[in-house]
């Protein structure tokens, strides 16, 4: 697992249905045995904020959905944002935390 993948997110209760996740955590974090990392659903419509960021054509973020994923409930790797669209998340992040 690494920051920038989208991954399919499977919560085992019955009214939740499968999501997609961009992990947000660092890669140190996303290595080790922690069951809890940080990350945020792709939004399929424009959140209208000055912190989201479009991730593609169909796509988008808003970093200020951070939420913490389940390791055991990422089932799959789906995409991997592109360098650029990374930057803009960080730099959307680091507004929304005022880093």
């Amino acid at each position: 697992m690494r920051r920038g993948e989208v991954w399919t997110y499977h919560p085992p209760t019955q009214q939740a249905h499968a999501r997609q996740m961009l992990l947000l955590s660092s890669d140190g974090i996303n290595d080790s045995q922690r069951p809890w990392l940080l990350g945020t659903e792709l939004l399929d419509y424009d959140p209208q904020d000055i912190l989201g960021v479009a991730v593609d054509g169909r796509y988008w973020v808003s970093t200020l959905n951070l939420t913490r994923v389940y390791r055991p409930w990422l089932d799959r790797c789906v995409a991997e944002v592109g360098a650029d669209v990374q930057e803009q998340i960080d730099s959307a992040l680091r507004a929304a935390l005022d880093l």
